[in-house]
């Protein structure tokens, strides 16, 4: 009997090593044709450009898990937070927006130590593949999951392959709440509380520039737009004989909707406090609109609820007191170990 992990992101990668390590046979399913779910590198040349706002969280969920596996040393130099800017504020509000990557969470006084990884956030996915591979992780890539089957008992019986039904005794789901209530509906179970997920869609912009605009700050937000920008520099996203100190590897996000505005403000803030940014593009990314969380806070559903029938879930939509990528590996790991007992 196996295991089988439906989706191949951060959340899938992270259930499919718990599982394996704790003795299963597992089987990870994946529907595109890489694994790393949004985290995946897309080229931009000779500087690394990876999708999204990511920093790692010294003491968070992920970077347990790395140590855990021995994974070669990845942290790289501490994001300087103390030079961060909130326009019109005092900075609190700042960093909570930037480790929630929202805003609506209360405000922390507390900054989280945050660093950038070290050859970027596609990496550290790299990273979770290899270990996944050392554990004898099966994968089929580039195949969906039709529906599921319940046994007499009410617990997972098997799952149907691209048309072929693979016997299980456990699954987890890690891909967003519309595909996982799909699946769970396949079986006859409610899935109501998955399909009240609203996703959070924003605009977002990556780009490499030969120059430092945003200097002395090390980020900028501005509350009223919802608008994070930050410099995540560091060597190995630069090009072979490039200065660091003197080029900028920026990150934006309108954490208040998507769309051509958005996307626009992004690019008025940066005219006004980085000025002569666009001469100084190198490489450039822009993004109307992409999905930065699955749910609201408030509708993030119990990974536990189908655990009698041998379902677990996990990803940014299940309950954890973490976010994003840490969210992500907490709950996989939650929902392996909740599994355990089943299997």
């Amino acid at each position: 009997m196996r295991s089988v992990v439906v989706g191949g992101g951060v959340a899938g990668l992270a259930a499919a090593v718990q599982l394996a390590a704790d003795g299963a046979t597992v089987l990870l399913i994946e529907s595109r044709d890489t694994l790393g779910g949004r985290v995946r590198l897309r080229d931009s040349g000779n500087w690394l450009l990876d999708p999204g706002l990511h920093l790692l969280r010294r003491k968070g969920p992920l970077n347990q898990l790395l140590r855990k596996l021995r994974a070669p040393r990845v942290l790289g130099p501490k994001w300087a937070h103390g030079d961060m800017l909130e326009i019109g504020g005092d900075g609190k509000f700042a960093m909570t927006a930037l480790t929630t990557m929202s805003l609506d969470s209360e405000v922390t006084n507390k900054p989280d130590q945050l660093v950038i990884p070290r050859g970027g956030w596609s990496s550290l996915v790299g990273r979770l593949i290899v270990a996944a591979n050392q554990l004898d992780v099966m994968f089929e890539i580039g195949k969906s999951v039709e529906s599921l089957s319940l046994g007499m008992d009410g617990r997972i019986r098997s799952a149907n392959i691209a048309g072929n039904d693979i016997e299980c005794d456990a699954i987890i789901l890690a891909v967003p709440p519309v595909e996982s209530a799909r699946l769970l509906e396949t079986a006859g179970l409610d899935a109501s509380s998955l399909r009240q997920c609203t996703e959070h869609r924003v605009a977002a912009l990556d780009v490499a520039l030969e120059g430092k605009p945003m200097r002395p700050y090390s980020g900028l937000f501005e509350p009223e737009s919802g608008i994070l920008a930050l410099d995540v520099t560091a060597d190995d996203r630069i090009p072979e004989g490039a200065d660091a100190s003197e080029c900028t590897i920026l990150h934006a996000v309108c954490l208040k909707g998507d769309g051509d505005a958005a996307l626009e403000g992004i690019k008025e803030l940066l005219d006004s406090r980085c000025s002569g940014w666009r001469s100084m593009a190198a490489a450039r990314r822009s993004t109307t609109s992409i999905m930065l969380h699955p749910c609201s806070r408030d509708e993030r559903v119990d990974g536990n609820i189908f655990i009698e029938n041998s379902i677990g879930m996990a990803g940014c939509h299940v309950e954890s007191k973490h976010y994003l990528s840490d969210a992500a590996v907490d709950t996989a790991r939650a929902a392996a170990k909740a599994l355990k007992p089943h299997r």
